[in-house]
């Protein structure tokens, strides 16, 4: 995105917006809750950071990026707020007006229209009607506890059971092992609620709503910036965020805890990933919560989406190098630490990078945040038209940082949600922050799979040991294997492992040796490519996971 370029799109929304834009700003309202960190172990072991979002400064959130770029993603921001709700905080925006002092006519008038297109389902949004002022109340209450239904419809969508027809024994084994997605046992439930009583559960922190705000002002830019077919990008990042913030709330609904916990509203899952819509289209359908929502009028039925591996997370065509470009935001010792990132993939890999000022087509976008609320964020697997990586520099490790991002952009998921993972580390279910059970919450079982490749403790895909947790001097995940030595590797970043290199190998560097079901990674990993009674069907469905290419 070069400077021109910036200069005539800030221009163009400046003349474009400015004689709607109001002179008054709805002050910025809090929902309540205070700082809260989210914790490293004692005596500075690990970092206070990690990918993902983290306690806020106590300056803040400071602008979205550096140089025109981020002037241009605050402007349109600030503009977004004027001209209607505040996105990122919608109920304290709400609240605010609610208090006083009352907007002119005019002003509310678009704010209800605003409202209207991204909630189509609520009753007073009915058959051409518009909420009034004293409507407010009501609202807020409706959001809190019913947002859901008030959203566009989750399509339905035909996903395939990768264990239709299959041996009974394949079968059985899987179910053994896997729980339902998002489901706790009792005593971990009890672990959660007693935490409750003394933590606030049901309140939204302003560490949450400023993260959101200042990461909707990034996507906003970077969405305009490659030009997005269909609705305007300011609609698709908001249904983006609300459909996130539904599947938190799904997972908490399947946990039976949506009545005593109001997720992290931050617009990320599992502290630094991204959902597509369809992703999170994906995850809602197998929540049980496909069709829920409201009709749009004339509105565009959803795609169902192209799969891979039978789920939505895709893989890149690797036969030529993968494009990137390094934003104006960037300093020079930022696009070091990127290059070196990828070097680091290539030389241990097959997969090869080509920097591209100008690139078309699919690519990495690799974009600076001065932000203290995250590391990294990243979509999981190739996202179209492009995949937007957005890096704080401010964790340390800065190059690992990278790389774990650049990871997830291949299609590589956390090694602590893997399905197997509750036989390598244990969750203390009572020292988490509630608000984020999304990031200890194991996997779907059909969006990944680990091609056979061991559960690894020093993967730069893990989380440290301390992450996320309410008491920072104790640990939120416990080795089960030696976790005096293991505890330690947890979280690093300073280079790929054995693992992270074997399993980027398994997915990108042996052509037409794929797997034809996702579930080929834990058979391999229990044997079943060796059993004989099972050896035929794995050797022809599994080649990847059972190395027999």
């Amino acid at each position: 995105m070069k400077n021109s370029f910036q200069f005539h799109f800030f221009m163009i929304l400046l003349l474009y917006f400015l004689p709607f834009c109001s002179s008054q700003i709805i002050p910025e309202l809090l929902a309540g809750g205070g700082p809260r960190g989210f914790g490293r172990g004692p005596g500075g072991f690990n970092r206070g950071f990690d990918e993902g979002f983290d306690g806020v400064g106590p300056d803040g959130p400071r602008g979205g990026g550096g140089g025109l770029g981020g002037l241009i993603g605050n402007i349109a921001a600030n503009i977004g707020q004027q001209m209607g709700l505040n996105d990122a905080d919608v109920i304290g925006d709400l609240r605010g007006i609610s208090r006083g002092p009352r907007p002119s006519a005019s002003e509310w008038g678009a704010k209800a229209r605003h409202f209207c297109r991204r909630y189509p389902g609520h009753p007073k949004c009915q058959q051409g009607q518009l909420p009034q002022v004293t409507d407010v109340p009501t609202i807020i209450n409706t959001i809190i506890y019913n947002a859901g239904d008030l959203l566009p419809r989750v399509p339905m969508l035909n996903i395939r059971d990768p264990l239709a027809g299959l041996n009974s024994e394949l079968v059985g084994f899987i179910k053994s092992l896997q729980s339902q997605f998002g489901q706790l046992s009792s005593q971990q439930r009890n672990e959660i609620q007693n935490s409750c009583r003394s933590f606030k559960c049901d309140q939204q922190s302003s560490q949450n709503t400023q993260a959101k705000q200042e990461l909707m002002s990034k996507m906003l830019q970077f969405d305009q910036a490659v030009g997005g077919k269909g609705a305007p990008a300011h609609d698709k990042v908001n249904l983006r965020f609300d459909r996130t913030q539904q599947v938190k709330q799904a997972m908490l609904k399947r946990a039976n805890l949506s009545h005593i916990i109001v997720p992290a509203d931050n617009g990320v899952f599992d502290r630094d990933v991204l959902l597509t819509e369809h992703q999170a289209n994906f995850l809602l359908n197998e929540l049980g919560e496909a069709g829920r929502g409201a009709e749009v009028p004339g509105g565009r039925a959803p795609r169902s989406g192209v799969f891979f591996s039978e789920n939505p997370v895709q893989k890149w065509d690797i036969w030529k190098p993968i494009q990137y470009t390094l934003d104006d935001s960037l300093e020079e010792s930022d696009k070091k630490d990127i290059r070196d990132a990828l070097h680091e993939i290539s030389i241990n890999t097959c997969i090869l990078f080509k920097y591209n000022a100008t690139p078309t087509g699919y690519h990495l976008n690799y974009m600076k945040v001065d932000s203290t609320t995250f590391c990294g964020l990243s979509y999981v697997g190739r996202t179209d038209p492009a995949n937007p990586i957005y890096l704080s520099f401010q964790c340390g490790d800065n190059r690992g940082v990278a790389m774990h991002e650049t990871m997830h952009a291949l299609g590589v998921s956390h090694q602590h949600l893997r399905l197997d993972r509750d036989k390598y580390i244990k969750i203390d279910w009572s020292n988490i922050d509630p608000q984020h059970y999304d990031t200890f919450a194991i996997s779907d079982a059909k969006l990944y799979t680990s091609y056979g490749t061991k559960y690894a403790y020093d993967s730069i895909m893990h989380y440290n040991a301390y992450l996320g947790a309410k008491d920072p001097n104790k640990p939120t995940m416990i080795p089960l294997v030696n976790p005096q030595e293991n505890t330690p590797k947890l979280g690093q970043r300073a280079k790929l492992t054995r693992a992270d290199i074997r399993l980027l190998k398994k997915m990108y560097c042996r052509p037409g040796c794929d797997d034809q079901n996702v579930h080929c990674g834990t058979w391999a990993l229990h044997g079943y490519c060796k059993l004989k009674e099972h050896m035929k069907w794995m050797n022809d469905n599994c080649k990847a996971s059972c190395d027999k290419c």
